[in-house]
């Protein structure tokens, strides 16, 4: 499968996904990222196996157009990225823009602030146990096998 990234201003946004939906392109997903300048947001496209990924910067405190107008089911991940990063995202379909509650989080926007400004003293090691998926624990003080104290 080949693949193709194309650099694109965060205004431009719904021009280029018209494009792709104009084309039959199918969307795939969309991912952001946490980066210095702000959130670095991917949207990627399918058309006959070949990936497409539109890739812009929005500086932090801005807002990207909805594109459910355009992809319907893209309110999963817009709500997403709203609710875990705090990305406002502007005009998403009134049916489905839960608003900040999609998800139910202890910590608002907890993917908001950058990795790291987390201050050590706060970090939680974390021990994987074997069996079906994936299974982790985190305990301070606690000795895994053959291990440092965590924490």
């Amino acid at each position: 499968m080949n693949q193709q990234i194309i650099e694109i201003k965060s205004a431009d946004i719904l021009k280029q996904v018209s494009r792709f939906k104009r084309e039959h392109a199918r969307l795939v997903q969309i991912l952001c990222t946490r980066v210095e300048e702000g959130y670095e947001l991917t949207y990627t496209f399918d058309k006959d196996y070949f990936m497409y990924h539109l890739r812009c910067l929005v500086p932090v405190y801005r807002s990207v157009m909805s594109i459910t107008g355009q992809y319907w089911y893209a309110f999963v991940w817009e709500n997403e990225i709203h609710d875990l990063f705090g990305l406002k995202i502007d005009f998403i379909e009134r049916d489905v823009d839960y608003g900040g509650h999609f998800y139910h989080l202890a910590e608002k926007t907890p993917w908001h602030d950058l990795p790291g400004e987390k201050h050590a003293d706060q970090a939680i090691k974390v021990q994987l146990r074997s069996g079906l998926g994936i299974d982790a624990s985190a305990v301070a003080g606690v000795k895994p096998e053959g291990g440092k104290e965590n924490g």
